[in-house]
């Protein structure tokens, strides 16, 4: 078992691929620091033969050989598409997917409806019945990351299909599942490798989002003609309500809940400025338009206002105090 379970992994090594020691359990990885924004010296050891030889000869001896996907070191990586079975206690995938047992049945959907044939690769077939269908990464582009199931982003591409790029791993053919009593075995030609991903699969991996909702609305006029004109405080809060808006509908992930929270916790502490003006439902109704064109979801968006909003106010209260 050693010595076949270390040839495995020298082999995947040799065509450039990283590999890491595997629980024989769970699957888990036992060997950290190869994840999405691993640096290519993180990812020296898993592609060091000497190092592999030493994990699969002490501690890790019995360990499933798992293979990294994403990046590659003599070549492209690999992306690999991981069809699993419906499980017995599952409910049947519905609409668009009624009628799919797993995910073959899923790809071969999406196949026909690009019309293309079956994707011919190196592929796997896993202990539970599953497949996995091996592919290398695309040579231009950004690389193909990691998705779970059905979802409205690439690289989802549906129910009972899972996708493993950048930052993760797939267990190796040859390695044995105790609890199901059955290898990862290898079920394509000998001589058949990992192959490019056809066009129609990268297209669907690489599909542009949804179309994001339009820009939100500038603050409305609030003085209509013959009414009194606005005060200097009060055209200053317009504009602050606008500015803010505008920075949260560009705020860029990692920094839309702190762009958000700041927004509101600023026109809080105008508020008592120009009431009339940023009054909370205004600015709530603002603050959110802008929160959802920029990606943000409607509740956690709405928390992030009401806090910070309370925050500018009790601020503000202070500082009268």
């Amino acid at each position: 078992m050693t010595e076949h379970q270390r040839s495995v992994a020298l082999t995947w090594v040799s065509r450039g691929i990283p590999v890491v020691p595997c629980s024989r359990t769970d699957k888990g990885a036992l060997v950290r620091g190869f994840g999405q924004h691993a640096t290519p010296e993180d990812l020296a050891p898993f592609t060091d033969p000497e190092q592999v030889r030493s994990w699969w000869a002490g501690r890790f001896k019995r360990a499933h050989v798992g293979l990294l996907t994403g990046r590659g070191t003599t070549g492209r990586g690999l992306v690999v598409v991981d069809l699993d079975m419906l499980k017995d206690d599952a409910e049947p995938p519905a609409g668009r997917w009624a009628g799919c047992q797993g995910g073959t049945d899923v790809l071969e959907r999406l196949a026909a409806e690009a019309g293309a044939d079956w994707p011919e690769t190196y592929t796997v077939l896993t202990p539970s019945g599953g497949m996995h269908l091996y592919f290398l990464q695309p040579e231009d582009g950004p690389l193909i990351g990691c998705a779970t199931g059905d979802g409205p982003t690439a690289p989802h591409l549906g129910p009972l299909v899972d996708v493993r790029g950048l930052g993760g791993y797939v267990i190796a053919a040859g390695s044995y599942s105790a609890a199901q009593g059955r290898m990862y075995e290898r079920v394509s030609a000998p001589e058949l490798l990992p192959q490019p991903l056809p066009g129609w699969l990268l297209d669907l991996l690489r599909r542009p989002a949804p179309a994001a909702p339009p820009r939100p609305p500038a603050p409305v006029c609030l003085y209509a003609p013959g009414s009194r004109r606005a005060s200097r405080a009060e055209r200053y809060a317009a504009a602050a309500l606008e500015g803010a808006a505008e920075d949260v509908a560009q705020a860029v992930e990692g920094e839309r809940n702190r762009r958000l929270f700041a927004a509101a916790r600023r026109l809080g502490e105008l508020h008592s400025t120009a009431p009339a003006v940023l009054d909370e439902t205004t600015v709530r109704e603002q603050l959110l338009a802008a929160a959802l064109h920029s990606g943000q979801g409607e509740q956690e968006t709405l928390r992030t206002i009401r806090s910070g909003w309370e925050s500018g106010m009790a601020s503000q209260g202070a500082g009268a105090a």
